[in-house]
């Protein structure tokens, strides 16, 4: 496994991917641990739609970076887990990553979702990805906050 550096754009993503995986790891079982892999025989290039969700949800709800899966660049090995070699990713212009290398900037969310299906390549079915998404961010939705309990007239100081 490859260590990403932290300069790196994509450093977030795995960052927040890591982080998940010790609070949700079965949520997270279908990504390699560190995402970024050097392949080997034992890695089949492939997609697995479970995992891009899980990096998409993740990347723009955690770090509001969506990594761009190359499916030149993304395997999977034996167990299914999928790695990349390598990957750009997708921001919004108020990024400090934008216009760093291997960084497409979008000009709002409709154009970045539109950036990833056009990364995501033929051999991704888009309707296993969208119900993967729908489920994810179910999930991954932070909960609202409490209402503050009134007090009762008769009981305050």
């Amino acid at each position: 496994m490859a260590n990403v550096a932290m300069t790196s754009p994509l450093a977030p993503v795995v960052a927040a991917l890591e982080g998940l995986r010790r609070r949700h790891p079965a949520l997270t079982c279908s990504v390699v641990p560190g995402l970024v892999i050097t392949p080997t025989a034992d890695w089949t290039r492939a997609i697995n739609p479970e995992a891009a969700a899980v990096l998409l949800v993740l990347g723009w709800t955690r770090a509001r970076r969506v990594p761009l899966l190359l499916p030149s660049e993304t395997y999977l090995n034996r167990a299914g887990q999928l790695g990349v070699r390598r990957a750009d990713i997708a921001v919004l212009a108020d990024d400090p990553a934008a216009g760093s290398p291997g960084v497409l900037v979008a000009a709002d969310r409709d154009e970045l979702l539109a950036l990833v299906a056009d990364h995501a390549g033929p051999d991704m079915p888009r309707l296993e990805l969208a119900r993967h998404v729908r489920h994810l961010t179910a999930l991954l939705a932070t909960p609202a906050l409490p209402k503050p309990r009134r007090r009762h007239p008769v009981l305050q100081p």
